[in-house]
């Protein structure tokens, strides 16, 4: 059996008696490396476990973003449409708007914003307009009902203003239950209701007319092919 002395060194000059306290340290270094490792998993385990239920929590309790329901009587909408036609005597007629959207319960009608009806009067004269802030057409009757802000402006210079107009396209009529205003050649003439009559020429106006006459003008108005003026009683 051969023993060492304390003193004794190998073969390197270091002393063997150092070695061993060295290899007791080195063990419990890894035992304590060891120890924050597992600790340090644990850890990650459970701040893992912690986001997920952060996670879920937020996508539970978020409220979820609806998609825009449909209007269930809305069927189809259209940009810049327009609908052409012929009234009784030939003569076309053409109604445009920047948008307009049908209805599932009444297929025929079509609501109409700023819509603008071009008509003429006469083959001979130039088109005339009617426009206004919204409007309903029926494509089955022809019939326009204008509402807002209604304009006509005729070929020969007339300029009306209210605020309902029913068209009958078909038939080049028009009638209103509002307050009509209207300048033209004659001078300026009002009533409470209206009727346009026998191609857009006769002009009837309702409920009260008043009326401002350009006497030197008048009887040239009046005794040509322009528009007539009358007032009604009722």
């Amino acid at each position: 059996m051969t023993t060492f002395s304390a003193d004794s060194t190998d073969g390197n000059g270091h002393a063997l008696a150092h070695w061993e306290p060295r290899h007791a340290l080195s063990l419990d270094a890894a035992r304590r490396h060891s120890t924050f490792i597992r600790y340090a998993r644990l850890l990650l385990i459970a701040f893992s476990g912690i986001l997920l239920l952060t996670l879920l929590w937020y996508f539970i309790s978020t409220p979820k973003a609806r998609p825009p329901e449909d209007n269930p009587d809305e069927t189809v909408k259209f940009t810049n449409p327009v609908y052409k036609g012929r009234t009784a005597d030939g003569l076309p007629y053409r109604i445009s708007a920047d948008t307009a959207t049908r209805f599932i319960q009444n297929p025929d009608e079509t609501k109409l914003t700023n819509p603008v009806l071009n008509f003429l009067r006469t083959g001979e004269a130039n088109e005339s307009q009617v426009f206004a802030l919204t409007g309903l057409y029926n494509a089955e009757t022809q019939v326009l009902e204008l509402h807002q802000e209604v304009r006509l402006k005729t070929d020969d210079g007339y300029d009306c203003k209210t605020n309902h107009a029913r068209i009958f396209v078909k038939g080049k009529r028009i009638e209103g239950d509002e307050p009509i205003d209207c300048m033209g050649a004659f001078g300026r003439a009002a009533g409470n209701a209206y009727e346009i009559n026998d191609n857009y020429s006769e002009f009837v106006f309702k409920g009260g007319m008043t009326a401002r006459i350009i006497p030197e003008k008048a009887d040239d108005a009046l005794n040509s092919t322009e528009p007539q003026l009358r007032g009604a009683q009722e």
